[in-house]
């Protein structure tokens, strides 16, 4: 419930104390850590210096584990236009877009070279392409259909 307060702007709300719950045993605490911030010398909190959520260490590719898939990303700033980029993947998939994303399941290849991967495309330029676990097949699918 804090984070929500946090993220829907309510700071006056958030509590100075840590809860802790445990169901399984029916045991919670209650800790003090109204003076943590001021004790401890955290980048963050304290310093306001939040390197992984400005994507300063974030990394172009990303194999999601377990889901045979690689997730793309591009620099801040990226516009995609889907109309453009359906056109083109008609001739291998049938493309369906809203001004969100685009899904489209590419066949490429016949008989025993047929590969089918799930392209899924978000208006900032990320990608999830399903189908491989491999970066450099992702990119090129990446690079092929929607341009460097």
């Amino acid at each position: 419930m804090e984070a929500l307060k946090l993220l829907t702007g309510n700071i006056n709300a958030v509590s100075r104390y840590l809860f802790s719950f445990d169901c399984w045993d029916n045991r919670y605490q209650q800790l003090n850590v109204a003076k943590a911030r001021d004790i401890a010398d955290c980048p963050a909190c304290k310093h306001h210096n939040y390197e992984y959520l400005s994507g300063k260490f974030a990394s172009s590719t990303t194999t999601l584990c377990g889901r045979n898939a690689v997730q793309i990303s591009q620099p801040a700033g990226s516009k995609i236009n889907f109309d453009q980029i359906a056109a083109g993947l008609k001739a291998v998939g049938s493309p369906s877009f809203n001004k969100f994303m685009l899904k489209c399941t590419i066949n490429e290849g016949q008989g025993e070279r047929q590969r089918q991967h799930e392209l899924t495309l978000f208006a900032d330029g990320r990608a999830i392409i399903k189908g491989t676990n491999d970066a450099s097949v992702a990119r090129a699918i990446y690079s092929k259909y929607v341009g460097a």
